[in-house]
């Protein structure tokens, strides 16, 4: 009898014992073995905070495909025709690094503000928002996308392209998002990587613009993420963090900033790497994919909102600066420059036969530059404020 009142105590003293024994990291348990890969931690403003784990023992290497991964610290190929001038205006420099830095064999991971929402982990509760998708605009009944865009279709080894950074107006439960796709499949095979910067309140808590990159493997619904925040991507720069705001963006009628952002793979191994300014940040191994194994068959470059329809109006949710192309061009519209795919050689061309594409130009519009070709590569003006006259 004695044994038996004993035994649902004892039950509860060892629960509280496993869960005291691992950290807590934003409310989520973690097991010692994560808190030991965390070398350093820097506070940054208000309540970010970043960690500085060993690169040999990042969470993404816990992803089940990526059991014994060994790490690639490099890519091996080199992009022929890229050169310093494709690269930006400025050192790209995100906040954090005023506050510290990561040490060598450590990379930078932004840990989870009290902010976070958990269904933004992936894509899966608006399924096609890609414009690689054969469908329309439209998510859910709450929900809907509008782009401004253009496409490639042919078979590359990736697509790189200088982006005007700007910080967007954004509503509530809103996404205001410049970037690069890399697609192969269709429907549930839809794979894809997406790179570039957004606004997001519901993934940041804020309204600033931040690097950031996706992926997925079967059309957004159940796998992959933005950035870390799930198992996948293997990052091998201390430099970068994937979630953090950059130090400087565009202003009206003022200075202009932009960086490069580029999707390139490996043919040596397959790896995915994403680079900023022609500098690593780090790879998606090629086993995370099924499509995206072979070869991109299709690239996007531009920008893309997602829509919230419940105001009873048109969002006022800004794509780029909030302009008009037709308001001005330069240091009034957004821009991508040196818009670029790579051949099968990893030789660097101006894509062919392009399709743009625009869901509502009266909201959100995109033009062709024709008249920097020289000096900028192939581009483009895009952007738009939503709400106007012409926009209910």
């Amino acid at each position: 009898m004695i044994m038996l009142k004993i035994t649902p105590l004892t039950c509860w003293i060892l629960i509280f014992t496993v869960f005291a024994s691992e950290g807590l990291v934003e409310g989520i348990a973690t097991r010692k073995v994560v808190n030991n890969a965390i070398i350093k931690t820097i506070e940054v403003e208000k309540t970010e905070i970043i960690d500085c784990y060993d690169v040999h023992r990042q969470p993404s290497l816990n992803h089940s495909l990526l059991y014994n991964h060994t790490i690639q610290m490099r890519p091996s190929f080199y992009q022929k025709g890229m050169n310093s001038s494709n690269l930006g205006t400025f050192q790209l420099a995100q906040t954090w690094h005023k506050y510290g830095s990561c040490p060598e064999g450590t990379i930078p991971i932004r840990r989870k503000g009290k902010y976070y929402n958990p269904v933004f982990l992936r894509k899966h509760y608006y399924p096609r928002l890609s414009p690689t998708s054969p469908s329309n605009n439209i998510i859910n009944n709450n929900t809907t996308r509008e782009y401004a865009i253009i496409e490639a279709r042919g078979n590359f080894l990736g697509a790189a392209a200088q982006i005007n950074l700007w910080k967007p107006f954004t509503e509530t439960n809103e996404m205001s998002t410049s970037q690069i796709w890399i697609a192969s499949g269709e429907y549930q095979d839809l794979n894809t990587i997406e790179v570039g910067w957004h606004v997001s309140q519901d993934i940041y808590g804020d309204d600033q613009p931040r690097l950031f990159a996706h992926w997925t493997t079967d059309g957004y619904t159940r796998s992959g993420c933005f950035n870390l925040l799930c198992d996948g991507f293997v990052q091998t720069s201390s430099d970068f963090s994937l979630g953090c705001n950059f130090t400087e963006v565009s202003t009206f009628n003022g200075d202009q900033k932009d960086a490069t952002f580029s999707i390139s793979n490996d043919r040596s191994n397959g790896n995915w790497w994403v680079l900023m300014q022609g500098l690593p940040v780090g790879y998606y191994p090629s086993s995370l994919f099924t499509e995206l194994s072979k070869t991109v068959t299709s690239v996007q470059w531009g920008g893309e909102i997602i829509i919230n329809n419940n105001k009873g109006r048109h969002t006022s949710t800004q794509m780029g600066s909030g302009h008009f192309p037709s308001e001005g061009g330069l240091k009034t519209s957004s821009y991508f420059n040196w818009v670029q795919v790579f051949d099968e050689n990893h030789i660097v061309h101006t894509p062919e036969n392009i399709e743009k594409k625009v869901t509502n130009p009266n909201c959100y519009d995109l033009e062709i530059d024709s008249d920097h070709y020289s000096t900028n590569g192939y581009g483009f003006y895009y952007g738009g404020p939503g709400y106007n006259i012409k926009c209910q």
